[in-house]
């Protein structure tokens, strides 16, 4: 008998030709076990007598440590002994005893085996038994702790020729557990398979326990091995019941095309509302991406019409490194579908195709868009649409004295069936000079030539109660300057600035006759954001005119130690009363209204703003937005208050919004969370729009959450009531989730 036992406990480095089989998924980890102990080239390496010096291990070799090695030459048995701990790669296995005897090419691990993963994960094992080709083994006794700290254990495991490994009366839990306890849930299964080749796990005879009680039960059961990577299959189902759908069921299955490219079918019944399916499709290129969701329901007795459903599409392109072109569709049948069937409804659904090029000084896009409307009715064919809609933009470097060129246009193609068509192009040349005086104020001159030129058809002329076809256009030269003062102090640990702001502004007056329609510029809100605009409108149909000055003051202070309040407040002088502006608007007559704005943030646990807009002659509030934030994880509460005043212009817009919405959030304990919203219409004829609780229970293994929304909505189909979710989930495994709705009468 030969022995070797270095005092030193060098390390043995044991050579081998070919890679160990890996994987993270915890089957595949106990197989490393096997591949660990291949004892053929520790009996090598102790023939020959290689040592190396201590380090890490390669891929392509294992290193040795043991108290004494030993080889008995008549039974050609080579045996290690005593702390032992092989490492390959970042891998580390440990035990008492090793045994290989080398003519039954059998070895064998015993005596507080163990392995170590580089993730953490640890691997228990009574005894190890495997072959020198490491096509077959045994291992008694498994216990399993994973980097996420579930736990596996099981009887037997055996690894099978072909890659294939096989655990006995198997036991699953993400739970801790004290002693003998059972542990809050735990998955048991006759036998675990896993298929290193077909990279499948299978599962023969599962149940699935809660507190030691046997809950659910599937004689088979298979997945993918998480690590490799997706595949086709079953996935979650949703299950819901209430009164606009009825009972209904949507089971999705996942279909994997290849590495780039894959799609999702999920057929969608339900008992009240017809039956159909829903797809999606994800595909990537090199250069590109598109994703694709749609849906089909037929049969539902509440409509007249046989097939309803919807699209949604998104795809981009980068052509190259200044081109980028893609689109956006979203289209439905109808406009109460999205809201009956429970998929994403805004109040427009906006199709969208562009392509745009981005370089160092300019930019340029063209846009085609196609509008539908989800809320209140509109003929159909009023809603326009517009193709083209080109736009370009340039900036020139600045030249010796700072100044800078801009070149802006702008060319819109917009057509109805019913209605005003327009077609329009836009041009605007500016200069600006920004400066700083030696005393330091700051100053910025803009001075600019516009041009607009329009062919209309059928514009109706309120003052003539016509319709007017034909071109039209303006011709507008226009300059600006804007002065700033900051004064700046530290006193008192307080960093403060207070700075007046004034902006004078001139352009001709009368440039906004009948005959240019109004498409883009409807929608005008005058508050501290546009306050120092030249241009307030939101398009270009509309020009602001006359002289006209705008000033304001602005002071912000600021905590050495964190925190923060500032304040902005302004007002706008027109020396021509511009009938442009609606009444409400905040900007007829000479004086506009005051608006202003407060920020108050004095530490990381207080946030408030306060946006308003005052009537210049009674004070009276026509626009206010007040917003609240406050508290840490134990408990936080928020809150926005909105009242706007609207002239009612707009179809669809009440002359007064008032609206308040609250919520509140707690972490109780450890393990326990609410979470409460709720939204209240003030204005006239309001009341309660929607209230949403939401209580969880969370630990290191589980999580079950109730969700409870009362929608006082209704939009002809769509029937108000409460929906109540209940979530299960299973960590590390998946989630449950059962819908129901309990509707209140009309």
């Amino acid at each position: 008998m030969t022995t070797l036992s270095p005092s030193s406990r060098r390390p043995t480095r044991l050579n081998r030709g070919r890679p160990l089989h890996s994987t993270l998924h915890l089957l595949t980890a106990l197989g490393i076990a096997f591949g660990l102990l291949s004892a053929r080239d520790a009996g090598a390496a102790a023939l020959d007598g290689t040592q190396s010096p201590a380090g890490q291990a390669s891929e392509d070799t294992t290193l040795l440590l043991a108290d004494e090695l030993t080889y008995d030459e008549t039974g050609d048995i080579v045996t290690a002994t005593g702390s032992i701990e092989i490492q390959r790669g970042n891998l580390m296995l440990m035990a008492d005893k090793i045994v290989y005897d080398r003519r039954a090419d059998i070895a064998t691990a015993t005596g507080n085996v163990s392995i170590l993963e580089s993730n953490g994960s640890v691997f228990f094992f009574e005894s190890i038994q495997v072959t020198g080709d490491l096509k077959e083994g045994l291992a008694q006794e498994v216990r399993v702790l994973l980097s996420d700290k579930s736990r596996l254990a099981g009887r037997v495991l055996r690894r099978l020729p072909g890659g294939v490994s096989e655990l006995y009366s198997g036991v699953y839990t993400a739970c801790d557990s004290c002693g003998d306890e059972n542990p809050l849930w735990q998955l048991k299964a006759g036998r675990v398979r896993y298929d290193s080749e077909a990279e499948m796990v299978y599962y023969n005879n599962a149940w699935l326990e809660f507190g030691g009680v046997p809950v659910f039960y599937t004689p088979y059961l298979a997945h993918p091995d998480p690590t490799a990577g997706p595949k086709s299959g079953l996935l979650l189902p949703t299950i819901g019941a209430g009164r606009n759908l009825g009972l209904s069921y949507q089971q999705p299955y996942y279909i994997h095309m290849s590495d780039t490219r894959d799609a999702t079918i999920t057929p969608f019944l339900t008992s009240s509302a017809g039956k159909g399916v829903t797809g999606e499709y994800r595909q990537n290129f090199r250069k590109g991406q598109m994703r694709l969701f749609g849906s089909l329901m037929a049969g539902d007795p509440d409509i007249s019409e046989d097939v309803r459903g919807h699209i949604k599409a998104t795809a981009r392109w980068d052509m190259n490194q200044h081109w980028r072109s893609g689109t956006d569709i979203n289209l439905a049948t109808d406009r109460t579908y999205l809201r009956r069937y429970g998929f994403e409804a805004p109040t427009w659904l906006t199709t969208n195709i562009f392509a745009e090029r981005f370089s160092q000084s300019t930019y340029f896009s063209a846009n085609t868009y196609y509008f539908q409307r989800q809320r209140l009715p509109l003929t159909t064919n009023s809603v326009p649409v517009i193709a083209p809609l080109l736009s370009y933009n340039y900036t020139s470097v600045p030249d010796s004295w700072g100044g800078y060129w801009t070149v802006d246009g702008n060319g819109l193609l917009l057509v109805r069936e019913r209605g005003t068509d327009t077609t329009r192009v836009s041009s605007r040349v500016g200069w600006n000079l920004p400066y700083t005086s030696p005393l330091g104020d700051v100053y910025a001159f803009r001075a600019g030539v516009r041009g607009d030129g329009y062919y209309v058809r059928d514009l109706f002329r309120p003052s003539r109660a016509d319709t007017f076809t034909g071109t039209s256009g303006r011709f507008v030269p226009e300059a600006s300057l804007e002065w700033r003062m900051p004064f700046v102090s530290n006193e008192y640990g307080f960093h403060q600035m207070f700075e007046p702001i004034v902006l004078a502004a001139v352009s001709p007056i009368g440039v906004n006759p009948e005959e240019i329609p109004n498409e883009d510029s409807l929608d005008l809100e005058f508050d501290d954001t546009n306050l120092f605009s030249m241009h307030r409108f939101a398009g270009l149909d509309r020009v602001e005119t006359g002289p006209r000055i705008n000033y304001g003051l602005k002071w912000a202070a600021f905590r050495q130690n964190g925190g923060s309040m500032s304040a902005l407040l302004g007002q706008v002088y027109r020396f021509h009363d511009d009938r442009i502006f609606s009444p409400l608007s905040g900007l007829r007559g000479h004086f506009s209204d005051i608006v202003g704005r407060i920020d108050f943030r004095p530490n990381s646990y207080i946030d408030m703003q306060y946006r308003f807009r005052f009537d210049k002659d009674s004070l009276v509030s026509r626009r206010s937005e007040v917003s609240l934030a406050t508290g840490t994880d134990p408990f936080r509460i928020g809150g926005t208050y909105v009242f706007v005043t609207s002239d009612g212009s707009l179809p669809g817009i009440p002359n007064n919004t008032e609206e308040l919405y609250v919520s509140a959030s707690s972490r109780l304990n450890r393990n326990w969370s609410i979470i409460v919203g709720h939204r209240h219409n003030l204005g006239p004829g309001g009341g309660p729009v929607r209230t949403d609780v939401g209580i969880t229970y969370e630990d290191e293994c589980f999580i079950l959450g109730i969700d409870i929304a009362n929608d006082r909505t209704e939009d002809r189909d769509f029937r108000r009531g409460v929906a109540v979710m209940l979530r299960i989930n299973l960590k590390t495994i998946g989630d449950i989730r059962f819908n129901t709705d309990v509707n209140s009468p009309r």
